[in-house]
This record gives C-alpha cells, sequence and structure tokens, in this order.
C-alpha cells in the first residue's frame, strides 16, 4: 500500500529549506465545530454553547463561552481546548475528531493530509475514505503517531508525560514510535549539544480492533556492532522503501537522520552532509512548522560547518544564524502561550509546554555552540534546565 510519499528530493545541499521554517504551509480556514455537548449531572446533552480555550494562529487566544456556528471556521494549527463536562467535535473533510472533557487538540492541515496532535485529554477519531478525501491522516502526541485511512480509534495523552495510548475500535492503525539504536564501537567524535547524539530510529506496530498501544510499548533496542554495519544496514532499508513506495515521509526523514548521524559520530562529516539534507527536505514535507525539524538541521549545520568544502562551511554559519533567529521568535511565542495556559490553571497544557521551552533552549544552546557564543550558549543551556525543573 502505498502511503504519503510523493517523490525523493533532490541531493543537492538544500540550503533554501530554513528560508521556510515555521511560515504557515495551509493558513487558511479549513475545520469546522459540528457538535457541542455537556453533561448536565446525568446525561449528555446537546448544547447551543460550549466552555472552551481556542488558539487560533493570528488572532488572541480565547476562553469562554462560545456560541454554536457551524459555518464558522477555523485555520490549520488552530488548539481546541474543552473544559470540564464538555465535549465538541471537530470536523474537516468527513474526518471527525470527539474532544472528551478537559482535552487539548491541535489540527493540521498538512500539504498531503491531517495531523491532528493531542496535546492533553483523550480524543476520538472517527475517520472515512482518508486516502480519497484528503490524502493521508495521523493522530499521536507529536511523539508516537497512529497512521490510519478509514477507521476509529482513540488517542489519549498521559498527564504531565509524553506517553500516549492507542486503542483501536474498528479497522486497524498503523503505530509509529522511536526505539533506541546502539553501537558496539566508540563514537570518534561528540556533538549534538551538551548531552550528545541519542540513536533512534522509527518502527511499526499494526493495532487492530480491540488493541491497545502505549508509547514505548514495543521494547526493542536495536544492536549493532560497528558504525558501517549500521549505515549500510539503514541504507540499504531506506533505499528498499523509497523504491516501493511504502515509507512514510517522516520515517524518511528519521532514516536519513540517523544516518546523517551515524557518519557524524565517527567524523565523516562530508558523508553526513547528503543524507542529513534529504532529511531536512522530507522533515519539511511532512510539516515545515513542526518544532522538531530544528534537531535534524542543527545536525546538517554541523554536517556543513565540519565539511572539507569551505563553501559548504560558510553555508553552515549562517544557517545556524538563521535559526537562532527563527528560534528566538518561536520562544517568545510558547512563553506568550506558556504564560496564557498557567493563567488559566490548565496544568497539563502548560507542562506541555514547559516541555517544548526546554527543547527549545537547548537548540538555542546548541546553536550558539556551533558558533563558539559560550555565553550565549550557556544562558539558554541555563534556561532550558529553569524549566525543566518545573516538569
Amino acid at each position: 500500500m502505498k502511503t504519503n510519499q510523493i517523490k525523493k528530493p533532490s541531493s543537492q545541499p538544500i540550503y533554501f529549506f530554513l528560508t521556510f521554517f515555521f511560515l504557515a504551509n495551509v493558513a487558511f480556514a479549513q475545520f469546522q465545530i459540528v457538535g457541542m455537548q455537556n453533561h448536565n449531572g446525568s446525561a449528555w446533552v446537546t448544547s447551543q454553547t460550549s466552555h472552551l480555550t481556542i488558539i487560533e494562529p493570528g488572532k488572541e487566544s480565547f476562553t469562554g463561552n462560545l456560541p454554536f456556528d457551524a459555518y464558522r471556521q477555523f485555520k490549520s494549527g488552530t488548539s481546541f481546548t474543552t473544559h470540564a463536562n464538555t465535549s465538541i467535535s471537530i470536523m474537516y473533510k468527513g474526518q471527525m475528531q470527539v474532544l472528551h472533557p478537559n482535552s487539548t487538540l491541535k489540527v493540521i492541515i498538512e500539504k498531503n493530509g491531517i495531523k491532528a496532535q493531542t496535546l492533553a485529554g483523550t480524543v476520538n477519531h472517527i475517520l472515512k475514505d482518508v486516502k480519497q478525501k484528503v490524502g493521508f491522516y495521523k493522530a499521536g502526541n507529536g511523539y508516537t503517531w497512529a497512521h490510519a485511512e478509514g477507521t476509529e480509534f482513540t488517542v489519549e495523552a498521559v498527564p504531565k508525560s509524553k506517553k500516549v495510548y492507542i486503542t483501536t475500535s474498528e479497522g486497524s492503525v498503523v503505530v509509529t514510535d522511536e526505539v533506541p539504536v546502539s553501537i558496539g564501537q566508540q563514537a570518534s567524535s561528540q556533538g549534538g549539544g551538551r548531552d550528545g547524539r541519542e540513536l533512534t530510529t522509527i518502527v511499526r506496530t499494526n493495532n487492530s480492533t480491540g488493541e491497545h498501544y502505549a508509547t514505548g510499548q514495543t521494547n526493542k533496542n536495536i544492536r549493532f556492532n560497528t558504525y558501517q554495519e549500521a549505515i549500510a544496514a539503514f541504507e540499504q532499508e531506506i533505499y528498499n522503501r523509497e523504491q516501493n513506495g511504502t515509507a512514510y515521509l517522516e520515517e524518511l526523514a528519521d532514516s536519513y537522520t540517523l544516518i546523517g548521524e551515524l557518519y557524524l559520530d565517527i567524523g565523516e562529516y562530508d558523508s553526513a552532509v547528503e543524507p542529513l539534507g534529504k532529511a531536512v527536505q522530507y522533515a519539511s514535507m511532512v510539516d515545515s512548522e513542526d518544532l522538531y525539524i530544528i534537531d535534524t538541521s542543527l545536525y546538517y549545520c554541523e554536517a556543513l560547518m565540519y565539511s572539507s568544502d569551505g563553501s559548504l562551511r560558510d553555508a553552515g554559519n549562517q544557517l545556524v544564524v538563521d535559526i537562532i533567529n527563527i528560534l528566538i521568535e518561536e520562544l517568545n511565542n510558547y512563553l506568550a502561550e506558556y504564560n496564557y495556559a498557567n493563567d488559566m490553571g490548565d496544568e497539563d497544557w502548560a507542562w506541555d509546554l514547559c516541555y517544548d521551552l526546554v527543547d527549545i533552549n537547548e537548540y538555542l544552546g546548541w546553536a550558539y555552540d556551533l558558533i563558539d557564543d559560550t555565553v550565549k550558549s550557556d544562558e539558554f543551556y541555563d534556561w532550558a534546565d529553569t524549566y525543566d525543573s518545573r516538569l
């Protein structure tokens, strides 16, 4: 079965992708609230108003009683939060998401489909003819994802955790989750920020009717004796998937990132440039606004900056500066949302944003490390520690 792979990216170095980070890829109004229900103490009843928090790109955050309006549309990237005794149903092209009370869902239209991210609570997904209507559909919490074409399933985010439970009630879904990769050979190069590189890869698990999946359930540890053995294995795997078109785009982005990291670990920077360039391109095809594309991009910068080609080194330095400017803006946006979540007393939402603030500050520390600005680097690493202490 073919997935949302469109075409192979160019093998040429791709400097231009960072220009488009965090620019809205599909920002037009798309989603609609198609149903509201409130619990009256004994039963769920249809309601004409619901107490919600809505954060829509380009607009002020809203918290209050929202009247039902079936014609109102919400932009891609909007987050919906239900409160006690409140449930809403959201629709886009026949694909429905039902938020339980005290739940937060962020819905995004990507180039080739829908991404529904459960940030808190529980969300039911009721899908029909996904491939024909929207291309692809995936739901999860940003780390563990369920891919589906026509099924019903539930995603439950564990409070104050990056763990998620996925339960399939009809049909089947393919769950993608990260597992560690270990090498029985000492790395000759250290990079990847202050904590170094953590090698991981994505594995799939089929989840059928009545089955449950929890983050980390696969419990695998993929091990190789040498770096060259690992590189050969993953290069062959990704070649096969590209040839037969069975890979999800995030799997291709992840695999190329891993191959690049393996080359970085053994100091083969020139060899790391091409796979990391492809990884950035695939990641941007998945979601150019996803914060975690920065991780791959900083590895790409590292490869460029230590390559034997002077022009690539210059490009790598400039890309780091571009990333820093983007991250500073994102940091301010996340801080505003974090403060708003705290003002609303939403601990789960604030926790999730705090987790992201740790990552953003870690990325900034890493980026300043790459350009040898230790003062700035230490400043942002300290802020990362501050937010980490609040988790």
